[in-house]
């Protein structure tokens, strides 16, 4: 009786925990787009001290009383608990803390860098997070669909303010920061590291459930929407990767094909909304930033999309209706395209090298910047990439395998580091502080060395494959595998802050739970 009132304790401090960090947190703010991203840590790791006061020693009490219960019985249930994604996590927590010990700057690791608080604690804090959402958590589909209602109001927002309208006087004036999340880069790393969760359900869904496929499609439209004029190239390219992991996983399956050729419509159809309100407002639509966004809103593309889309969703349909549908001409159209691109992406980088080395060498390629690896490449990740990755260089071989210290990077950038790489930083930069390399892994390689990158890559990668694959039997789990791999591939231009990081691993906690609960998967007792 006492155990079992213990741990209600517990999976309801962990509800309250989610429902905060879900629903709450994207939307806290006390001063503004100024100090907004200050604001959102000090929201995080205030609620993580918190929630860390009534959880350790309930939980402590909670295993010391299981263990006592179960005697024998109790290594083996832990054993048969413990997942790959565990270890590495474990190892990821081990890394941070002997990174830290290392370190010469262990007072300014504690918390992190001024403005992004990314430190040893607020990472402790979501590894355990992680850790007692995917073990003491009782699955409940109603938050992650909360979480879902709070992001589509972040999405609202942020489309209406690309267009000048701002509810909230959160002063839009100020054209880098958005919705209530703040700066471009935090506010996709947020978007992608939750809509995909609606995008995998909706594409997961089935014909009876009618009214939940509205609700779903309604989500998505508005987060296409809000992805295409966000600005910011990564999250694109997020969902571009997005597209192919979900078609690849469509083809043996009629159901799921058709799903995402209505993705793919509705993609369409938020294209030729913000082409539209252009037209129609060109004075409102001046907020609105170029590159992908430009090119999806532009012309005869977002039209291209919608009717090839919506005639293939209808070419499905029809054939599934005569159960005729052709799995072996699409499996073979996923050949060619996983060839084309395969092909395309080695053309790319063959090209890059090939000009960066000698400018003018690719002919009439050369005149676009994207093929000249140099300090703005990529708006300017050609510089923050160098810089990191010269960090790296310059560490001992100790400090190579340990890093430099939890959000470390610019502590040492401008304190220890060569005067030739600083000069060159201030050169690319000026005043601004370069705090990570706008690349979560070479950032992280440099913050905690060889062995915490190994860690948290290694904890990234069998989460992905465990949620991923449980495609087809648990919907939950999957949109949540879905979402850390967008945020995985967004995080290869962008970094760790705590809106995204805070979302991604709840939802990872939320996945793993769901998982626990799969028949044949061992049950807490």
């Amino acid at each position: 009786m006492f155990r079992r009132f213990l741990k209600t304790v517990i999976d309801y401090a962990i509800c309250g925990y989610l429902i905060l960090i879900l629903t709450v947190m994207p939307f806290f703010n006390r001063n503004g787009y100024r100090y907004i991203g200050t604001d959102k840590s000090y929201f995080f790791n205030t609620v993580c001290i918190y929630m860390g006061r009534i959880l350790i020693p309930v939980t402590v009490l909670y295993l010391a009383a299981l263990l006592f219960s179960l005697k024998k019985q109790a290594w083996r249930l832990f054993k048969e608990s413990i997942t790959v994604t565990d270890l590495f996590a474990a190892g990821y927590c081990a890394a941070l803390l002997i990174s830290w010990l290392c370190s010469r700057y262990r007072q300014d690791c504690i918390w992190g860098a001024t403005g992004w608080y990314m430190g040893l604690c607020p990472h402790l804090f979501l590894i355990f997070g992680y850790f007692f959402i995917s073990k003491f958590w009782k699955p409940r589909k109603w938050i992650l669909g909360l979480g879902l209602c709070a992001s589509f109001a972040v999405f609202v927002l942020g489309c209406l303010n690309r267009f000048g309208v701002d509810p909230l006087n959160m002063d839009i004036g100020v054209t880098g920061f958005i919705s209530t999340i703040g700066n471009i880069n935090w506010y996709c790393g947020y978007l992608v590291s939750v809509f995909f969760a609606g995008a995998a359900l909706l594409w997961q869904q089935d014909s009876r459930s009618p009214w939940k496929t509205l609700l779903l499609s309604l989500y998505v439209l508005t987060g296409f929407a809000a992805l295409i004029s966000q600005g910011s190239d990564s999250g694109i390219l997020a969902f571009g990767a997005v597209a192919l992991i979900l078609f690849l996983l469509s083809v043996s399956d009629g159901r799921r094909m058709k799903m995402f050729w209505l993705e793919m419509t509705l993609f369409g159809c938020a294209c030729i909304m913000i082409s539209l309100i252009r037209r129609a407002l060109p004075q409102k639509s001046a907020g609105l930033p170029y590159g992908s966004c430009r090119f999806l809103s532009e012309g005869a593309a977002p039209f291209i999309v919608t009717i090839v889309s919506f005639f293939v969703l209808l070419s499905v349909s029809v054939l599934i209706k005569k159960d005729h549908y052709p799995a072996k001409a699409f499996g073979i159209l996923a050949k060619i395209v996983m060839t084309g691109l395969s092909v395309s992406v080695c053309a790319f980088l063959v090209l890059i090298v090939a000009q960066t080395r000698s400018p003018g060498s690719i002919g009439p390629l050369s005149k676009y910047s994207v093929f000249q690896f140099d300090s703005h490449w990529g708006s300017s990740r050609g510089a923050t990439w160098t810089a990191g990755w010269n960090c790296f260089r310059e560490q001992s071989l100790l400090k190579k395998i340990v890093g430099v210290g939890p959000d470390a990077m610019s502590f040492y950038l401008y304190r220890d580091s060569s005067e030739e790489l600083l000069n060159t930083v201030r050169a690319a930069f000026g005043s601004a502080t370069l705090t990570n390399a706008h690349n979560e892994w070479l950032t992280l390689l440099v913050n905690t060395g060889v062995l915490g990158l190994t860690a948290f890559a290694g904890m990234i990668s069998t989460a992905l494959f465990r949620l991923i694959r449980s495609v087809g039997r648990n919907r939950t789990a999957c949109a949540c595998g879905i979402c850390l791999f967008a945020y995985a591939v967004n995080n290869i231009f962008s970094f760790q802050q705590s809106m995204s990081v805070a979302t991604v691993f709840a939802l990872l906690g939320i996945g793993s739970a769901f998982l626990r609960t799969d028949p044949g998967t061992p049950a807490p007792r």
